[in-house]
């Protein structure tokens, strides 16, 4: 399966989200408990010493020691309590932070990586293979035919077809393939690691199995569609992500004039013209 990870922090624990005091709290709380332990100690040499050797020596020790068992338990308790409280707020940013960082990383209707995550995935990956001399490739997709589906089915139905198209590049992509939707119909597979031949092999892979196989399968509607591919990369093809993307962007369009000439010359419909 490729890649669907974001690079988001790993989900938070309880441990993660607060277990740990600041050490200016912790002198604050141990000053706190100093100050109380040394008021009741104060209080019962006042009260009690007086009356050493006595009975109500004893009683008012007795008296002070329940008092004092029970105020360092309420504050023991109310302590615990203000830790976990903090625990729960901080786990709930950390949780939040996450859900805004994933909103601007993903892609709503696919689930797929976004086009700035892509972007900025693309540019880091870039200079690792630079720095170790690794091939790097991307394959830029087009899914023909969305137009046609939206004005017959409803852009609803469209919408649907946009995301099995994802759930197919997801199960057709190397498990280290980054995976986005950088426009309405087109998508990319960002290649690690994947010189030329990987990133052909990968375009086959792909023709292959939309050709065997229904697209979308939904009740009494089957849809089979097709999709024009480019490829490109570093550094067989370019050295600049712009450039790279540009070329296979470039390698796409010609794969769907040979699409639409095929077609033209079998007497059919050429591949739609907006997805170019």
């Amino acid at each position: 399966m490729a890649e669907f990870k974001t690079e988001a922090p790993a989900e938070p624990t309880a441990d993660s989200a607060g277990a740990e005091i600041p050490i200016s709290r912790k002198g604050k709380i141990w000053l706190m408990q100093s100050a109380g332990a040394a008021l009741l100690i104060a209080g019962w040499a006042y009260f009690a010493l007086p009356h050493f050797g006595s009975a109500q020596f004893f009683l008012d020790s007795l008296v002070f020691c329940v008092f004092g068992t029970y105020a360092f338990i309420a504050a023991y308790n109310a302590r615990r309590e203000t830790v976990t409280l903090e625990k729960k707020l901080r786990y709930s940013l950390i949780r939040r932070n996450m859900h805004l960082e994933s909103m601007t990383t993903r892609d709503d209707l696919t689930h797929l990586f976004s086009r700035r995550h892509l972007f900025d995935r693309f540019e880091r990956e870039l200079q690792t293979a630079k720095a170790s001399g690794r091939a790097l490739s991307i394959v830029v997709i087009d899914l023909n035919g969305m137009e046609q589906i939206n004005t017959s089915h409803g852009h609803e139905v469209g919408d649907r077809v946009l995301a099995a198209f994802g759930r197919f590049l997801a199960d057709q992509a190397r498990g280290s393939d980054v995976l986005a939707r950088i426009d309405g119909d087109e998508f990319a597979v960002l290649m690690p690691d994947a010189d030329e031949r990987a990133a052909e092999a990968a375009v086959t892979r792909l023709l292959t199995a939309l050709e065997k196989g229904q697209l979308f399968e939904e009740d009494d509607l089957s849809l089979k569609t097709t999709a024009s591919i480019g490829k490109s990369g570093y550094p067989w093809e370019a050295d600049s992500v712009d450039q790279i993307i540009s070329s296979a962007r470039d390698s796409m369009s010609a794969h769907k004039r040979e699409q639409s000439a095929l077609v033209a010359a079998a007497g059919g419909a050429p591949a739609d013209a907006d997805a170019g």
